[in-house]
């Protein structure tokens, strides 16, 4: 078992991973919120949790890492987007046909980037999870840190700091904290700290669930912090090993996890490490739909750009390292990874052994919190170095066990539309004929269509660009 090192936000150190139980490992990752598009900012969270994933089980083995990843299917924009997008239907089916749809959009990006799906993605509306939910909320109130105020359930902040550290992951004054003071929006800036909503009285025109407390009725929905908490422990117990993250989570979402357990569930420390990737700027600037500068996956697709392109962009920074987007930067990503694979294809189809010295080298940038930028200098290395090619070819196919690039898939040949399959016949009756203008002309031709043609000794191989 080879040593892991990772930067925890909650010591504000780089520390060794050390499983709560001994040979398992169990992640919870804050997945979306599905009431649109996935931006790419977003999209560098779940790559950088893929790869932490694959790290983990390349290093514990598959069986022994757990991994969840939520899907918040209720909460304010949600329940706002639903009421506009389907007026006519009940809320909770409006908010129900509504967030479906781009549940399934975001699926779709997810695996357009080789980001493996997690072991379970608990829903936030989904029956099991609101009970559990309910439950917690109703934990926290009878150990006398929830008050009822006007149909809603919050969080005693004031309360809670007087015996507790509020103030983990990020920097709060506590002493400017008022009694009393509370907010009702699932997001707010740091500079608010109030109590925050456990669950949400309901609204005219919103969906409920019903809820009593200490003999009142509550119909409402739960708060977004709620959630992560409830559905963390239902499916990974308490505490668990890592929570994962943008740094955009960590107040108040993430901050106001920690206290709720802590209350809820009686556990001092329910997450022992906690990993935030940082934010993805375009062109220096912070994304932004005002700025003109926001991005899904599907608008780098309409400029003709592969997704693994951006995975491979990436891995080029530090997870813990804001990242600068440029569509320069990309486009030198893409012809990287093509450069990459078409290395790959060279070693032909034979594997060898993986070479042990690169592999240790390989293994020790990984292990240091996650170093892909040192562990692509590390394959550049392989890729230079005299050892044979069957052997090269092995060590990479190991490495991409993590870094998810889908080396392998260039040596399966592509399938070909009826079109492009006659063009190769025809190609191929040219090559043997000696015509090889004409087989020039056919393999730019085929190329144009979005293939790659390799000539070999065994016939032409047929690959997607």
């Amino acid at each position: 078992m080879n040593k892991l090192f990772l930067y925890n936000t909650l010591s504000g150190e780089k520390e060794e991973f050390k499983e709560v139980k001994r040979g398992e490992v169990r992640i919870y990752t804050c997945g979306p919120t599905v009431y649109n598009y996935a931006h790419i900012g977003n999209l560098r969270a779940y790559i950088f949790a893929d790869i932490l994933v694959r790290a983990m089980r390349y290093n514990y083995g598959e069986e022994n890492v757990k991994w969840v990843m939520n899907i918040t299917d209720v909460d304010d924009k949600t329940i706002r987007d639903s009421k506009i997008e389907y007026p006519k239907l009940e809320p909770m089916a409006a908010l129900k046909q509504f967030t479906s749809k781009y549940e399934k959009l975001f699926w779709e990006d997810i695996d357009e980037l080789n980001i493996n799906r997690p072991d379970i993605a608990p829903h936030a509306a989904g029956d099991k999870y609101v009970e559990a939910q309910q439950k917690l909320v109703i934990n926290i109130f009878n150990a006398g840190y929830a008050y009822i105020k006007d149909g809603s359930v919050y969080f005693d902040v004031v309360k809670y700091s007087k015996k507790y550290k509020y103030g983990q992951l990020v920097d709060i004054n506590v002493s400017k904290l008022k009694s009393g003071a509370r907010v009702d929006s699932d997001e707010y800036e740091k500079e608010n700290v109030q109590d925050f909503v456990l669950w949400k009285g309901r609204k005219e025109g919103e969906p409920s669930w019903p809820l009593e407390i200490n003999g009142e009725k509550l119909p409402g929905r739960p708060g977004w912090h709620i959630e992560c908490s409830a559905m963390g422990e239902s499916e990974l117990g308490m505490p668990f090993d890592i929570h994962t993250g943008g740094v955009d989570l960590k107040f108040p979402h993430h901050e106001n996890e920690i206290h709720q357990s802590v209350i809820g569930y009686g556990c001092e420390k329910p997450v022992n490490y906690w990993l935030h990737n940082e934010f993805l700027l375009v062109d220096g600037a912070k994304m932004s739909k005002r700025y003109n500068n926001f991005y899904t996956l599907r608008d780098l697709e309409k400029k003709d750009f592969k997704s693994l392109a951006f995975r491979f962009l990436c891995m080029q920074t530090h997870y813990g390292k804001q990242m600068n987007f440029t569509f320069e930067s990309l486009k030198s990503a893409e012809e990287g990874l093509s450069h990459l694979y078409n290395q790959a294809r060279e070693f032909g189809t034979e594997t060898g052994s993986i070479d042990k010295n690169f592999k240790n080298k390989f293994i020790a940038a990984v292990s240091d919190d996650f170093n892909t930028p040192q562990a692509l200098a590390v394959i550049q290395e392989l890729l230079k170095s005299d050892i044979s090619n069957k052997n090269k070819l092995a060590t990479v196919l190991d490495f991409d066990k993590v870094l998810g690039l889908n080396i392998s898939g260039v040596f399966t040949a592509a399938d070909l539309s009826v079109e492009v399959a006659d063009l190769v016949k025809v190609r191929d009756k040219a090559r043997v004929e000696k015509k090889f203008d004409e087989s020039d002309r056919l393999r730019a031709k085929i190329e144009k269509m979005g293939y790659i043609v390799e000539d070999t000794k065994d016939g032409q191989r047929i690959y997607k660009k």
